[in-house]
């Protein structure tokens, strides 16, 4: 059946219900060491141009560095905040439910990152929240990224209201 499902997770309150459904999918397979639910947390990632390298103040030093080096702090922050994050879901989900789990950290475009993590670690089912309400007319709508992933995936997507 399923030995490895995929939970982009954000801490939203539809990327938590994924992780709930990706934990009652696990303990239906039974055996808990042959499915892992895999928790993927995905920055999303924008370029700087060389034109506009300049000095700006280091996050972290305090230094005078290149607006590059700059993104590259903050981006290295948010890598070690999601870390934590991922972490300490996946202690609480184990200890709670025993399932087997792990956690990826990866930056760039949110949709194509989850669908080519999927395809490179032959994941057998994607499971993610969908959006919350959406413009003027206020009616329950997919968000771009689940509907990329689901529209692009190599594996079934399951997507959660």
């Amino acid at each position: 059946m399923y030995q490895k499902i995929l939970v982009p997770y954000d801490s939203s309150k539809q990327s938590e219900k994924a992780v709930d459904h990706a934990v009652s999918i696990a303990r239906i397979v039974g055996d808990k060491s042959k499915c892992q639910v895999i928790l993927l947390y995905v920055i999303a990632e924008y370029p700087v141009s060389p034109f506009v390298d300049r000095p700006v103040r280091s996050p972290k030093s305090g230094e005078v560095v290149t607006l590059s080096r700059y993104v590259r702090e903050i981006y290295d922050m948010m890598i070690e905040s999601a870390t934590g994050l991922l972490n300490k879901k996946k202690e609480e989900v184990m200890k709670a439910s025993g399932v087997d789990m792990r956690t990826e950290v990866t930056a760039g475009n949110v949709a194509t990152s989850i669908v080519e993590f999927a395809q490179k670690e032959k994941v057998d089912l994607i499971i993610m929240g969908n959006t919350g309400l959406s413009g003027i007319s206020k009616l329950k709508t997919l968000g771009s990224v689940s509907r990329s992933v689901s529209e692009r995936s190599p594996c079934p997507v399951m997507i959660i209201h």
